[in-house]
């Protein structure tokens, strides 16, 4: 008797618990889908995050638990055109990512079913951690699932996998309709196989013909641009192979495979031709003198970038523009550290290996010589950059990383930071995080609010290490003492103060406790939270209150200053807002969202002025001249 399984979670509960950023898929499909192109494989790829009604239904079917995990919360589908293709895309995902197991489809002598590879991978450290934690509570393993099948087999395979697999009792008592299918499906493997034969026969045919440049064509069965055989290079190896060591039957003798790991290894992208393809082969086997010089003259690598069709006349090359989402410049005070004596060299030590752990888990999977120890470090591959410079004996540190847009084309994330310490002992810590992409017509002032995001590094070292910007950083509620009203006038109006000061001041009822009804859905103790780590909040009783008012040089005495919340900016000016100001507020928000989807909802009252007040700081952090940074448009070197 077949044992029934429930399912340990039902679908509304894995739709609310298991949260997977879109990010984190495309992010995937595009590492992919760059080692690909760079080595010209003929492919598509497609990708998907498991739905909370698939996770549902899988576990109904199989029991999970601790030891046995559903690893396949994301996927990638990738289609190739050569059956030969399989085991190379097979060995070059092993490279990229960690492979966890591979599983094939089984069959028997005289049955015939869709062949297929799955792989099994451990998920990149920075992709893992974008997705929800109760993820990992829910017999969810963090990997992700390749599969790698051929075109022809890919067109069957969704009607296989509805029809059969999930519906056997069509083929009940039907045997010779399952006899007729599975010779068609022998039929598609033949194609598979003799698509293979077919080229490499009439590869050797051309090679005994001498037509050198459709030999190579026709044997390596890459994706290649439109460049000719270099005339000298076509002499060269006919002369060749009528009185020397035959470079041309060496290109016939060689491997696709040794071709793919040759391009695959190269630090950049280069054009990928009929003359390329003889260099990278020259330079990384065959090691011919002539030949090397006669593709040195032509530049070989360079050859053909500006004259290709995407960049000659297809769109107008436009500079690029910053977009700064998030800047800081601080004192790192060591107030979070557990050690019992905290020293300056110590806090450089913390916080510069918290900036590196982050570039390790965010970039290592793509730099897999990345050093795991701190250093000075300059990596580059195709749109990825990574630049540390690390001199502990002078106290300084600095970075600079970026990366591709993985669903917007032109634009170019990146993150700069900067460690120091200083004459007077204290360390401190320089932040911009942003993105560059080409001049749009439509490109505002308004368009550097569009996203607001401090990088990982960042929230470690608050968090971890602890800050000071004119005042402890604390992402506690805070009430207003008396003898602390000094502390937080010399806060507000010291220069190298950059955060933010929101002080709230509210009546006392009847108990003699604070009175907030006034904010009526703005909750205090979530404000802070949002904001404590780029803004200081303070809350008073009405009498304290009034007199920092006054220290500031405010009106505190007069009936409207309480209640009242209050921003001192660091440029000086001052915000107040009572509760009119509350009660008659508005706010059109929209849900987060990285793509140009975007879902709307509109709130009013104490929840819209919540959402006011955190954009207006937010707004403030990114449009403010504290820290230029780096120069992206020149950053080819290590910085100074």
């Amino acid at each position: 008797m077949n044992e029934t399984v429930t399912a340990p979670f039902l679908k509304e509960e894995i739709a609310r618990r298991v949260k997977v950023p879109t990010i984190v898929e495309q992010d995937l499909k595009r590492i992919i889908s760059d080692r690909l192109e760079q080595c010209g494989i003929y492919y598509r790829c497609f990708s998907r995050i498991k739905t909370a009604a698939s996770m549902e239904r899988k576990f109904s079917q199989k029991q999970y638990d601790e030891t046995r995990k559903l690893q396949d919360l994301v996927g990638v589908r990738i289609n190739l055109y050569f059956d030969d293709d399989v085991e190379i895309v097979k060995d070059m995902m092993e490279n990229i990512f960690d492979i966890v197991e591979w599983s094939a489809s089984e069959r028997s002598e005289d049955e015939f079913k869709p062949t297929k590879l799955n792989g099994v991978f451990r998920m990149p450290k920075y992709l893992r951690a974008m997705i929800s934690a109760d993820t990992w509570d829910m017999f969810i393993d963090d990997t992700f699932e390749i599969q790698i099948k051929t075109i022809f087999f890919e067109g069957w395979h969704e009607i296989e996998h509805d029809m059969r697999y999930k519906g056997e009792e069509l083929w009940n008592d039907y045997s010779s309709f399952s006899r007729y299918l599975n010779s068609i499906l022998a039929t598609l493997e033949l194609c598979d196989k003799s698509m293979v034969t077919l080229f490499e026969e009439l590869g050797h045919e051309l090679y005994k013909s001498g037509r050198w440049n459709d030999m190579i064509k026709s044997h390596f069965r890459v994706k290649l641009g439109d460049a000719l055989l270099y005339p000298e290079v076509d002499a060269f190896l006919t002369e060749d192979y009528e009185s020397g060591e035959n470079i041309a039957k060496k290109l016939y003798k060689t491997d696709k495979r040794v071709l793919i790991d040759l391009l695959q290894r190269r630090s950049r992208k280069i054009p990928i031709n009929v003359n390329t393809i003889i260099a990278v082969l020259n330079d990384g086997k065959f090691h011919n003198a002539r030949l090397a010089e006669l593709m040195r003259k032509r530049d070989v690598y360079n050859d053909g970038r500006e004259d290709s069709t995407t960049e000659s006349g297809q769109y107008e090359l436009k500079p690029m523009v910053r977009q700064t989402i998030f800047q800081m410049v601080t004192q790192v005070d060591g107030s979070r550290l557990k050690e019992e004596t905290v020293t300056p060299e110590l806090i450089f030590e913390k916080a510069a290996a918290s900036i590196y752990r982050w570039i390790v888990q965010k970039y290592g999977v793509l730099f897999r010589d990345m050093p795991q120890e701190l250093t000075t470090w300059h990596a580059d591959i195709l749109a990825y950059h990574v630049i540390v410079n690390y001199n502990p004996d002078k106290g300084r540190m600095n970075m600079h990383v970026r990366h591709m847009d993985p669903e917007i084309g032109g634009r170019t994330w990146y993150s700069e930071a900067s460690l120091e310490i200083r004459r007077e002992g204290r360390v401190y810590l320089r932040v911009n995080n942003g993105y560059a992409e080409p001049m749009r017509e439509s490109l505002t002032g308004k368009d550097s609010g569009l996203f607001f995001s401090y990088p990982g590094y960042y929230k470690a070292i608050v968090d971890n290490i602890g800050i000071d910007n004119g005042l402890p950083c604390s992402n506690r509620r805070r009430i207003l003492k008396e003898d602390q009203m000094d502390e937080l006038k010399a806060a507000i109006e010291r220069p190298d103060c950059l955060f933010p000061v929101v002080l709230i001041v509210s009546p006392e009822d009847q108990e003699g406790q604070m009175d907030e009804s006034w904010l009526d859905q703005f909750r205090v103790s979530d404000f802070t939270r949002t904001v404590w780590r780029y803004t200081h909040v303070f809350t008073a009783y009405e009498k304290t209150g009034r007199k920092m008012l006054n220290l500031l040089g405010q009106d505190g005495n007069r009936p409207d200053a309480v209640p009242g919340l209050y921003i001192f900016w660091p440029d000086g000016d001052v915000d107040r807002y009572g509760p009119e100001d509350v009660e008659n507020c508005g706010f059109g928000r929209h849900f987060e969202s990285r793509t140009d989807t975007r879902t709307y909802d509109y709130v009013r009252g104490g929840q819209a002025f919540y959402h006011k007040i955190v954009t207006d700081l937010r707004d403030w952090i990114v449009t403010s001249k504290i820290w230029d940074g780096f120069k992206l448009e020149i950053m080819t070197e290590i910085p100074d």
